[in-house]
């Protein structure tokens, strides 16, 4: 019994020394955390330079109130490059609403192909709509059915009717000599369109068919 009262004295002593001894050390103080560093930004990768910007346009169709047309003709490209750019043309009537639009790359198109630089392009763009200064085509000038492609008599520059289009039809379309605008869509022809003004609706714009080029 004493033996045991000793060794339990013994570590009572031992655990109050180890207690008083951490009590008097100092304290570490926390180390803060380090703030986060803000997120590095992704770098955008640049846009590729528009370099071929060029744009044309022209009045088409019939005259409006005030002597003003009532239809324009616009192309325009974008591109980095011009040998590798995208035309597109569309048509708006006065009030600006646009009523037909086609699109296409330059490289495949005649007129367009051979233009490098903006200011080349834009001539290239006139020529492919049309000057605005010569008369309006009209679909009375089109070749009779007789001679357009496919027929016993056809024209030297023979014309091809839209798929589905009959005798009848086409010969209305020359009867009503409609406003008629033609631009290249290819190196071999260009396409035709005839303006329809509908008595009270909406003015439409109908492809009406290939004009092929000799060769």
């Amino acid at each position: 019994m004493i033996h045991q009262k000793t060794s339990t004295s013994a570590g009572l002593a031992i655990a109050s020394a180890f207690f008083m001894l951490t009590a008097c050390q100092p304290q570490t103080a926390a180390t803060p955390e380090a703030p986060a560093a803000p997120p590095t930004e992704t770098a955008a990768a640049p846009s590729v330079a528009d370099g071929c910007v060029a744009t044309v346009e022209k009045a088409w169709g019939p005259i409006g109130p005030s002597d003003h047309p009532s239809y324009r003709v616009k192309a325009w490209t974008s591109g980095a490059v011009c040998e590798s750019a995208v035309v597109t043309l569309a048509i708006y009537a006065r009030d600006g609403f646009p009523i037909y639009a086609w699109a296409g790359a330059t490289q495949f198109l005649f007129a367009l192909n051979g233009a490098k630089t903006p200011a080349e392009m834009t001539t290239a763009l006139q020529e492919w709509i049309g000057p605005g200064n010569l008369p309006p085509d009209l679909t009375g000038a089109l070749p009779p059915w007789e001679e357009t492609e496919g027929q016993p008599k056809r024209a030297e520059f023979p014309f091809m009717p839209a798929e589905g289009m009959d005798k009848a039809t086409y010969e209305d379309l020359r009867k009503q000599n409609l406003h008629m605008l033609c631009y290249p869509q290819g190196m071999e022809s260009q396409l035709c369109l005839a303006l329809h003004r509908g008595d009270g609706a909406p003015a439409m714009v109908e492809e009406i068919g290939l004009q092929l080029f000799p060769g």
